[in-house]
């Protein structure tokens, strides 16, 4: 954005040595940025724990509404855009600066689909809540007065876009929050030799809502002997993951990685046939747009994020029905592919021509062009905007 605009970034300050120390060596110009926080020694937000950050959060967005009320003062801002939680359930108060109000893209407004509840277990009853509190959102004072008060709002998918429209927002155009760095675009490898084994990568947290079960039931359907599973990641279901596949079904059928860096997860794209995702309950998951970048095609549910932006050509997207029908059209569809190897070839493609529409200047011209219509109806027309983001 600073390339043709004025860009003021708001953020917290504990970020500060490492950005200062990147605009050394990358300098930026137009591009300043203004630090909040830590905020002083009652915050009740340690920067290594993350107990305390909602009530931190609250505070901070009141010192960021006064910090950029400051920065106004003293500098021609036209527009403000509030990028920091993706989430509904922490409308941001820039509002306040009386400033045009651009908000997104925002998540939040996915639920988990009641039939998978069971699989979260002891957390089943906190995922309850959750989907209860999303269900009343719309009627929160603060996301309506939020909503009423913003001249653009973005969504990530189409479930958050839905509560935005229950909470009185007429336009709600959808768009992803995670942009592809022009570094991470590989063309698609070279064919594979007819009968090669298919390998199918699962990488994510091991928590409940990232559908971890799914993965291994699906590993256990498939029917074509020379199909394998890779899982990287780690977290809470570690151990239960070890156990279950030890499952005799699932000799030597599913490989752990354990927890890989970057580096060698963007080397494993570029390596397998297939990512599967099956999360169950994700603003978006930007793994996806990092797999494709490399010419992986996407196994998904079509829901949320996955559901809303990927392309048919180069997704396939499961109905969201009940779990044992997904994990059969799972497999399914991976036993059709295992001896299509032309359609998958298709699919590695159409995969990398969309991971290079999704890149960064991209998103940089979008969203020049929705502060031009902004600023448009408020009567502002300048040649060069100043924006204010925070983060």
């Amino acid at each position: 954005m600073r390339r043709k605009n004025r860009v003021w970034v708001i953020t917290h300050g504990y970020s500060r040595p490492t950005i200062e120390r990147y605009l050394r060596d990358n300098p930026r110009p137009g591009l300043r940025f203004v630090w909040v926080g830590p905020l002083g020694w009652w915050d009740p937000w340690n920067v290594a724990e993350p107990q305390g950050i909602r009530l931190h959060y609250m505070m901070w967005q009141r010192a960021v509404v006064t910090a950029s009320k400051r920065l106004m003062a003293a500098e021609p801002i036209d527009l403000v855009h509030h990028v920091s939680w993706s989430t509904l359930s922490a409308p941001p108060l820039l509002w306040q600066t009386g400033k045009p109000f651009v908000w997104g893209p925002i998540g939040g407004g996915q639920t988990l689909p009641w039939r998978f509840l069971t699989s979260f277990g002891r957390d089943a009853g906190a995922e309850l809540l959750r989907t209860l509190r999303v269900g009343v959102m719309p009627w929160t004072p603060s996301l309506r007065r939020t909503v009423a008060r913003a001249d653009l709002m973005l969504a990530a998918n189409n479930e958050t876009a839905a509560v935005l429209r229950m909470a009185g927002a007429r336009d709600v155009p959808l768009l992803p929050d995670f942009g592809v760095p022009a570094a991470l675009l590989v063309p698609p490898k070279t064919e594979r030799a007819e009968g090669a084994p298919m390998t199918i990568l699962w990488a994510s947290s091991f928590e409940n809502r990232k559908g971890l079960a799914i993965c291994l039931d699906v590993a256990k359907a498939v029917r074509t002997p020379n199909v394998n599973f890779l899982i990287a990641g780690a977290g809470p279901q570690q151990e239960w993951l070890e156990q279950h596949t030890r499952d005799p079904g699932l000799h030597n059928r599913v490989t752990l990685l354990g927890r890989l860096s970057r580096q060698d997860l963007q080397e494993r794209f570029a390596e397998v046939d297939l990512f599967l995702f099956t999360s169950l309950r994700d603003t978006l998951g930007t793994v996806n747009f990092e797999a494709m970048a490399k010419g992986c095609p996407v196994m998904c549910l079509n829901h949320n994020g996955v559901g809303t932006h990927l392309p048919e050509a180069a997704a396939i997207k499961v109905p969201v029905t009940t779990p044992r029908a997904v994990v059969h059209e799972m497999a399914r569809q991976i036993d059709a592919l295992a001896s299509d190897r032309a359609r998958l070839r298709r699919m590695s493609e159409a995969a990398y021509r969309f991971a290079t529409t999704q890149q960064w200047d991209q998103r940089a011209m979008l969203m020049e062009h929705f502060y031009r219509q902004v600023l448009a109806r408020r009567g502002v027309n300048r040649a060069t905007a100043a924006v204010v983001g925070t983060g």
